[in-house]
């Protein structure tokens, strides 16, 4: 993962984590990988969800359909750490369209200078 994350130059890389607000694993672990990005030589940015319980295991949801390439070096960097991590692209359009259809949806926030969002749910019952 490091290896990936220290390879890519883009100026403007930073990785986004986000957890549920009261789980102590999953802050560990966002923090954890927060800390690889860091080394890494990225911005990496930790924050709690609350009013929300994020659905198990770890995703990235990418804010663009066609995001930059270094984005694409965040995701491999994921899926090189040994953890299943599912994605989806489009999410920020998607976000949107959600809460015009229901304000009260509960989807995970997407900063407006993120180009992904790192979403740590509770380890999956085996």
């Amino acid at each position: 993962m490091l290896e990936i994350l220290k390879a890519e130059s883009a100026p403007d890389r930073a990785a986004w984590l986000s957890y549920t607000a009261g789980n102590a694993e999953g802050l560990a672990l966002a923090d954890a990988l927060a800390a690889i990005f860091r080394e890494g030589g990225w911005k990496a940015q930790v924050s709690g969800l609350s009013g929300m319980v994020l659905k198990p295991g770890v995703s990235m949801l990418v804010a663009e359909e066609e995001p930059p390439a270094w984005v694409e070096s965040a995701l491999r960097a994921m899926q090189a750490s040994g953890i299943d991590v599912k994605s989806a692209s489009g999410y920020r359009s998607y976000y949107e369209d959600k809460k015009k259809e229901n304000a009260a949806w509960p989807g995970v926030p997407l900063a407006t200078d993120a180009a992904f969002v790192i979403v740590v749910g509770p380890a999956p019952k085996s």
